[in-house]
């Protein structure tokens, strides 16, 4: 099978839709945030960490660069997720700053992903 074809046969698999669920999880966390709920945000970064964790169970990534961009932004919302969880918890504004900086980290490298996703995605369509 070709690299293109076992980046599809992942986002088949399932992985389309942990992408799916990150991104809900990931604006429900966003929206918690402007204005500031903090019980909101407990509940929000909570699925956030149950959702990264889920994720690093699941089938790693067949595409070796890809792999790397994923494996590092569910680090990084990984690390966001528990910092929220601090800053949530105990209005500690250093932890919403940690979660602010891996959260920008960790989508840039979530969005590279979905793009090269959508790209492979898209050329065996045609």
């Amino acid at each position: 099978m070709d690299p293109a074809a076992k980046v599809r046969a992942w986002a088949d698999a399932g992985g389309t839709d942990t992408l799916g669920t990150l991104a809900k999880s990931l604006g429900q966390v966003d929206k918690d945030s402007h204005p500031v709920d903090l019980a909101g945000l407990q509940t929000s970064c909570a699925q956030l960490t149950a959702d990264v964790e889920a994720a690093q169970g699941d089938d790693p990534m067949p595409d070796k660069t890809l792999a790397k961009r994923w494996k590092l932004a569910l680090d990084h919302l990984g690390k966001s997720a528990s910092a929220c969880t601090v800053g949530a918890a105990s209005e500690d504004q250093a932890s919403f700053d940690l979660m602010s900086a891996e959260m920008s980290i960790g989508t840039e490298h979530l969005n590279a992903v979905v793009k090269r996703i959508n790209e492979i995605t898209a050329s065996s369509a045609s």
